[in-house]
């Protein structure tokens, strides 16, 4: 009996492990969050000084740049506090050890893209979707860390932040866009349909974070239509979406644009350090827990006697288990002096059932999110679409076929290789 309980306290000690790099990871999620928000803000900026440098964006830019080194320097600096070689072995730490490597690389070539923006050697467009991909690589991160997670609780809440930063970006996507309409003075028809998938794709995440996070959260986010600033993003969004292609728009509505958009991604931002907090509080909680309930199986004096009783009791709980009986719930760990080391094992394989089957609903939606935005991206690399217009196409076959938008991602992935080869956009 010895040997159970030994491979008992290492089951223990390797959860104990694994919420304390989760620790770790609420920590690093705090700091990946921070330098999103100022990147998000500096990629509005560059759009409006790319499209109007004249009306004094400049220095309002030259500010940001500032403000978005100082959050990279604290990224880095919680970066460097993590060990390569700690937390959980396999195929989903080595992803998000990848992801580091690639933020680590598109943080290197910043100061390249901020020398094209100052020179005015890009378009809007173009900074914006290369500032798109440096922000969806440190937002890889907390997908990975929610896919990773094997607390349900812990994993429900890294869901919850997951759509909720997806939500702000596309939020982001929407004030830079515009942004660089109205420093134009003209929005063209792809720029008009972009704007509303953004609009409506935002929606979706946030009320997905919404149903996972807690009550006040909840309302918080329930309450962010309820806002001053959203009247005046919804009266400058319908100038934007219904105006005629190419046709004048006023161009000092710019900087009304800018400040109510920021106004909604401040309040974004603001929730998203909440959630973050409650995401560590969460960690620390659970650590404890299975650090005291290690404690406890190792100071217990478990009853190992052999006797025939005993033996029997596996293979009836076999039995049991085989039969499909409903077996009554056993308490998580012994709090008492004594106890049958059979119901701890018994205990420990119910609890990682229970979590498992948990894990499997909390992750539903973060899996049928991953089928969709691969199937938009292989619709977008071979057809030569957009994101809007894949996403449309995607949803316009999941209507005509009455099936499931994930559904139809799949059936499109397992069909890539008849997808005829990429086309160039007229």
């Amino acid at each position: 009996m010895d040997r159970t309980l030994h491979w008992l306290r290492a089951a223990r000690h390797a959860l104990v492990a694994e919420l304390r790099q989760l620790v770790h990871t609420s920590q690093l999620l705090r700091a990946t969050t921070a330098l999103v928000h100022q990147l998000q803000r500096e990629r509005g900026l560059s759009n409006l000084y790319l499209g109007n440098a004249a009306a004094g964006w400049h220095d309002a830019l030259q500010r940001q740049l500032e403000a978005t080194d100082q959050a990279c320097a604290a990224f880095l600096a919680e970066l460097d506090s993590l060990e390569p070689g700690s937390g959980a072995a396999g195929l989903q730490r080595a992803r998000l050890l990848t992801d580091l490597a690639r933020v680590h690389q598109g943080l290197q070539a910043l100061p390249w893209l901020r020398r094209r923006v100052r020179e005015h050697g890009c378009s809007p467009r173009w900074a914006t979707q290369a500032y798109v991909r440096l922000i969806q690589t440190l937002l890889s991160m907390v997908f990975e860390a929610a896919d990773a997670a094997q607390d349900p609780d812990i994993s429900r809440c890294l869901v919850a932040l997951y759509h909720l930063v997806q939500g702000k970006e596309l939020a982001g996507q929407e004030r830079a866009c515009g942004a660089a309409a109205f420093a134009r003075g003209a929005i063209e028809a792809d720029e008009q349909q972009l704007l509303l998938h953004l609009i409506e794709a935002q929606q979706r995440s946030l009320e997905v974070a919404a149903s996972l996070t807690s009550r006040e959260l909840t309302e918080a986010l329930d309450g962010l239509p309820q806002q001053a600033e959203l009247v005046r993003l919804e009266r400058l969004r319908r100038q934007l979406t219904s105006a005629l292609p190419g046709a004048p728009l006023d161009r000092s509505s710019s900087a009304a644009w800018f400040a109510a958009c920021t106004a909604r991604l401040d309040a974004l931002h603001e929730l998203e350090e909440r959630l973050v907090g409650e995401l560590r509080a969460l960690c620390e909680h659970k650590c404890e827990l299975a650090q005291r309930a290690c404690d406890e199986l190792s100071v217990a004096q478990l009853n190992t006697r052999a006797d025939d009783a005993a033996e029997a009791a596996f293979f009836e709980a076999d039995d049991a288990a085989g039969a499909g009986l409903a077996l009554p719930p056993l308490p998580a760990w012994p709090h008492t002096g004594s106890g049958c080391v059979l119901d701890v094992i018994e205990t420990q394989a119910r609890q990682l059932q229970q979590v498992t089957a948990e894990l499997e609903k909390v992750r539903h939606n973060l899996q049928e999110r991953r089928l969709i935005e691969r199937a938009k991206g292989l619709l977008m690399a071979h057809q030569g679409l957009t994101e809007a217009e894949a996403h449309h196409r995607l949803r316009q076959m999941a209507m005509n076929q009455g099936r499931r938008l994930a559904e139809v991602a799949q059936a499109v992935l397992s069909a890539a290789e008849l997808l005829p080869a990429q086309r160039s956009r007229a």
